[in-house]
Parts: structure tokens; sequence; C-alpha cells
């Protein structure tokens, strides 16, 4: 049986995950190359893999001409359009990590490219895959509660989620990477957009960092939480997080995550900058409203200020209502008529909510299982079904920056 050939860029936590699964399906692929900025500091975790070609530099992966048959882009999001191109030029299918760019251009140039070579590009629009949305998914093309007049989703990010990667992480800087609402909530305006099946006519948006900028940094508060008078009250408290949460500097350190080692990375560095002292620019809280062209509406809700990092959502049609929890893993369904109900309990079906509530793992088996048959699922979210959640999200942003003016899809 032939064997999909895998290289992978960039391997932080994505690369780490695809890595793991790789290692669970080796009848089916074979692990050719990794490629990291970061390969001498992190060679030892990537050749637990039994990775046999490790490169520091994309130049150096492609000139190699490898035999692949996939490129997995897990590198940094500013670099998803130049190692993408690379990938389709060299004769390469791409699995591709959301955002495509942050870009729109770039996004129809990537499009157009895999078009014109008949190569097959997939965005990880993972939470598609996952068995809490696919089974809302089903009962909605049912209609069994009629036709979809509003939905409403709500992303809870979470203060440490929001501190790690929006705050002092990769993510914090919307001139360098893009603006939340496409760097978090792109899989949210594709979920909106997948679920209610129907062409977006109009966007309008709200939000702003409200809190945690330099307004608000407590009088002789210091840069770093070492030397900070307020470290052992203040909830961002960047050594009580990552020492009670290791896993979460795993991508920077490697695998060796020991007290000791924890400390003196963090020591006077950017994960451990007061999150009142930073230089980000991305919002603490966003609302999106979406119309559609039948004129049902949809509307997002992403707030940082949460215990919790999870998402819910409400789906109101002409004959019943779906409400459900994503960290409960379940939904219900209440029906009008006879005011019925009935609740799917997902954690029923699987006992893998690993990684997106499962959706990691069936993401990349489906997508694997397309490379050797060609039969594509509903899931599967290609480079161009992925345009318009884009769209929408750079038009949302557009009209943020505009005092929420409303902004027309085409």
């Amino acid at each position: 049986m032939k064997r999909i050939k895998i290289g992978i860029i960039g391997f932080g936590n994505r690369g780490r995950i695809y890595s793991n699964f790789i290692m669970e399906t080796l009848d089916k692929v074979e692990y050719v190359a990794v490629c990291d900025v970061r390969a001498k500091q992190l060679e030892e975790s990537i050749k637990k893999y039994n990775v046999p070609n490790i490169y520091d530099n994309v130049d150096d992966f492609f000139n190699a001409k490898l035999p692949l048959d996939v490129v997995f882009i897990c590198s940094m999001d500013q670099y998803h359009y130049k190692h993408t191109i690379m990938a389709l030029n060299a004769g390469y299918n791409v699995l591709l990590e959301k955002p495509v760019s942050n870009n729109l251009d770039e996004v129809n140039k990537i499009n157009n490219l895999a078009t014109k070579k008949n190569l097959k590009v997939i965005v990880t629009y993972v939470l598609r895959y996952s068995l809490f949305y696919k089974y809302i998914k089903e009962v909605v093309d049912s209609n069994e509660i009629g036709d979809i007049i509003n939905i409403n989703t709500t992303e809870n990010v979470a203060y440490w989620h929001q501190a790690h990667s929006y705050v002092r992480g990769n993510w914090h800087n919307s001139k360098l990477t893009g603006p939340m609402i496409l760097t978090k909530c792109s899989h949210d305006m594709d979920l909106i957009y997948w679920l209610m099946g129907k062409k977006v006519s109009k966007i309008s948006s709200f939000g702003n960092n409200n809190y945690l900028n330099k307004e608000h940094t407590p009088k002789n508060a210091t840069e770093y939480c070492i030397d900070c008078p307020y470290k052992d009250s203040c909830a961002f408290n960047a050594y009580r997080f990552y020492l009670a949460n290791p896993e979460w500097l795993r991508p920077m350190i490697g695998d060796n995550l020991n007290e000791e080692t924890i400390n003196k990375f963090l020591y006077h560095n950017q994960y451990s900058r007061c999150v009142f002292q930073c230089d980000n620019d991305v919002v603490d809280h966003q609302i999106v409203n979406i119309e559609f062209e039948d004129h049902s509406t949809a509307s997002h809700t992403m707030n940082a200020y949460t215990r919790w990092c999870y998402r819910d959502i409400k789906i109101m049609g002409t004959k019943g209502c779906i409400v459900g929890n994503f960290e409960m893993q379940k939904f219900k369904v209440y029906h009008f008529v006879d005011n019925s109900e009935k609740e799917i309990d997902i954690t029923n079906y699987t006992k893998d909510f690993e990684g997106h509530g499962g959706g990691d793992r069936l993401m990349f088996n489906q997508f694997i299982d397309y490379l050797l048959t060609s039969k594509k699922t509903i899931q599967l979210t290609s480079i161009q079904e992925s345009l318009i959640s884009h769209k929408m999200a750079f038009a949302a942003e557009k009209s943020r920056l505009n005092d929420g003016k409303v902004e027309e899809i085409d």
C-alpha cells in the first residue's frame, strides 16, 4: 500500500501534534523531513520521531527536492504565504494552518496557484471535524429545526490564554501576524458560514483592547513579573501560570520542562513581561454581526475575561433551536411543536477530546485518506472553501476600525 510522504515546516505546537499523529499512522504515512529555524535547539525532540532529514531554513528544505507528497505548513502566520507558494511551486500538496495569510490578496494568489497546478491545499479548520460540530451540522442539515434564522456563537478565550498568546506571545501584534478576528476567530467565521449554509452579504463589528494596556499599569509595577511587588496578587503572574502549566512552554523550551529550566527561561523573557506593559495591539473583546442573503443573521462574541477556554453556540430555527457547550461536549435540540427536547452527549460517542475536541486527529486522518483515495468529506476545507471565512474576518476588522461601519461581502 502506498504511504504518503510528509514534510513539516515549523516544529512548534502544531508541528508536534502532527508528528504524534504521523507516528500513530505509519501504515499510511512516512515522516520524511522537518524544517524549523530552531532545528539545532529542537533536534533532540525532532529525532525522537525518527525524522531522517532536519533543516534549519526553508531554502535548504526545498532545494533538497525531497520526494514528498505533502508539506504541512505550521510556521508562524506571517510566513504562511511564502512557504505555501514555495511548496506549490515545488509540486507538493499542502496542509496549511489557519489563517492562510494576513493579506486577502495573498489568500487569492494561493487559491489561484493551487488551481493552476491542480494541487490540494487544505486549511486546518479543525473544529468542523470534531463530533460536537459534526453532529450539530447533521441536525441543521436534516431540517429538524427548520430554516435557520439566527446563529449566536461565543468564544471564551480565557484570561491566561489571552496573556500567553495575544499579549506576551506570538499573536500579540496585528502588524506582525494579523488581527485577532483572523488569527483566533477565523475558526468561528468558518463554522457560522458552514452551519448556516447561505451566502454572507454584510458584516459589522465593534471591539477594542480595554484593559491589558499601559493605561492600566499598577503604580510601581515592574517590566517583568520576577521583580514586581504585585506578583503574588496579580492574576497574570507568569511564574504561577507556567510552573503549573509547563506544557505551554514546550514549543519554546523543548521537552525539558523542569522547574529550574522554566525559571531560567522566564527570567526577563517576553513570556514573563508585565501584561500591562507589552506592545500588544490586538483586541481583548469583540463582537461581529453578520447578515446573510436571505436576511437571516448571526453574531459572534469573543472575550478574553473568562475562567475557561471554550466555545458555546445557539442556533435558532423556525421549528426549533439548538443550545450547545463545547467544553461540556453536549448540546440540546428543542422542538417547538410538541415542546420536546433531546440531548446529544458526545462523550457517548468518543473519549478522544484532545486537540479541539478531537478535531485535530479526525482532520489529519481524513486528509491522509483524501490524499490516498481522492475521496473528500464534507468537513475538508479546501483553499477555495476557506476564502469566505477570510473575507468575513477581514471585513469584520475593517468595520471595527471604522466605528462599526457595515461592510458588504461580494
